[in-house]
């Protein structure tokens, strides 16, 4: 056995002391203080990686890893040996196929913050059979991610059960680059679990990621990311079936300081006991803009709870543009449920939505086609083909229409009309050019197709 295989094969075992569970929260910050710079005389670096891997190190010639004991190794320097690796290049340069029980590439161990800095491009090439069973918190390929790049990746029969900040590929990040990447696997844990990751925040991008499989955990639970700070997540597909208790999404669980979510679909089944939602949980003084939920949004009962089909709960001046429904939305004994929006106040605004799916709310104080509860907030440029049952309590629009609630150029479908007093279009109209021209005329983003959306208007960024 050669002398970096006779390395990985002992570290291994010390790995789990140095990155074992600890009661940190993971909260921003926490700089270890020492340099992973080799040419730093400050360096915490105990081995010279040209002795560990082939290559450079560098963009042209990244560092490979080309087999489990190569990964194994890279894990052992970070999480171990403390070295972060900043501005240094990794590729996976093979499929590899897991065969040991996984500790995370990056952790907190007390006030020591093992972190991944480096890029690490997976090639396109698949890693198989991740596995974590343990209570550690920071799970996933990576820990604890900062100020890194990480790209190309593809996970896939990954098993998961961990503490907080959970998710298949990486625990948490910070100012990081997430591009095209893919998992796909099973995911437990408890509080901040996310498919793709546990939290981002401080800048940090995810771009067109895919989760397929199941997620579930305790409380802030998102299909693809759990709770996104002051970061963005753009192109975000999730297919996985979430569950949790509290703040349950299929996107992001919650999203907040001048967060993004864009360009994002939820497919999977979300269900959970406390503010539920198809894309978003918790929004505020965000933007979710050109994204919308596809799969079945499910609140259980809880009289203090919102559910919804893109955002259970938008307040603070969060923004919704070009979002959607088609998903039924199904609810008991909660606060509020709409096809959109569960509760949207304190200065929320909603430009160019639709709502497709069937709002099944019973027992439930607030039930709308569009919104539960709003108050004090904009809708402008939106319609409702989505029935709502049973009528008690309900509305084809908004169940609760405060008077500081302003409404402009809101459409709902007679045939879904909840109370005798309501009129609504008909049908057909809706599908008409002088329709499609009328929600142009607020917003010119809305296209028709008689094969898509029964024939209703959709938006033209929807393939």
């Amino acid at each position: 056995m050669n002398l970096k295989k006779w390395f990985a094969l002992v570290v291994a075992a010390l790995a789990l002391a140095a990155c074992g569970d600890d009661s940190s929260t993971g909260g921003d910050g926490g700089d270890s203080g020492v340099s992973n710079n080799p040419e730093d005389p400050g360096s915490s670096w105990s081995n010279d990686p040209s002795n560990l891997w082939k290559g450079a190190g560098t963009e042209a010639s990244p560092y490979e890893i080309n087999n489990e004991n190569d990964l194994l190794t890279l894990m052992d320097e970070v999480s171990v040996n403390s070295a972060n690796y900043n501005g240094i290049a990794f590729k996976l340069t093979a499929d590899i196929n897991l065969t040991k029980k996984w500790t995370p590439i990056g952790c907190v161990k007390g006030q020591s913050y093992r972190t991944f800095s480096g890029t690490f491009d997976g090639g396109d090439h698949t890693i198989k059979g991740l596995f974590i069973d343990d209570t550690a918190s920071f799970s996933g390929l990576f820990g604890y991610l900062k100020d890194a790049v990480v790209k190309n990746v593809k996970l896939e029969s990954v098993f998961i059960k961990a503490g907080s900040y959970a998710g298949m590929l990486f625990g948490k990040a910070e100012n990081t680059v997430i591009k095209d990447v893919s998992v796909s696997g099973n995911l437990t844990g408890n509080n901040f679990v996310g498919g793709l990751g546990g939290s981002i925040s401080g800048g940090s991008t995810i771009e067109n990621a895919t989760v397929a499989g199941t997620v579930n955990g305790n409380g802030t639970v998102g299909g693809v990311v759990a709770t996104v700070i002051s970061s963005t997540v753009k192109g975000g597909v999730n297919s996985a079936a979430v569950a949790g208790k509290t703040t349950v999404a299929g996107i992001v669980s919650t999203l907040s300081m001048n967060g993004v979510v864009e360009l994002c679909v939820n497919k999977g089944t979300v269900a959970g006991a406390m503010d539920v939602a198809g894309v978003v949980a918790k929004a505020a003084r965000v933007e979710v803009k050109q994204s919308g939920n596809e799969g079945a949004v499910t609140g259980e009962e809880n009289s203090t709870s919102s559910v919804g089909g893109v955002v259970a709960v938008a307040s603070n001046s969060a923004v919704l543009n070009q979002v959607y429904n088609v998903g039924a939305v199904t609810a008991k004994s909660v606060l509020a449920v709409g096809g959109i929006a569960g509760k949207f106040v304190t200065e929320a605004s909603m430009t160019s939505a639709f709502n497709q799916g069937q709002i099944t709310a019973e027992d439930v104080t607030n039930a709308g086609g569009l919104i539960g509860k709003a108050e004090t907030c904009k809708v402008t440029g939106a319609y409702n083909a989505g029935v709502v049952s049973p009528i008690a309590n309900g509305a084809s629009v908004a169940g609760a229409h405060m008077s500081t609630s302003e409404m402009e150029s809101v459409y709902y479908d007679a045939a879904t009309k909840v109370a005798p007093t309501e009129v609504g279009e008909a049908s057909e109209t809706m599908k008409t050019a002088e329709f499609l021209a009328s929600l142009n005329a607020v917003e010119n983003v809305w296209r028709m197709a008689s094969d898509k959306y029964a024939g209703f208007p959709f938006f033209t960024w929807i393939k």
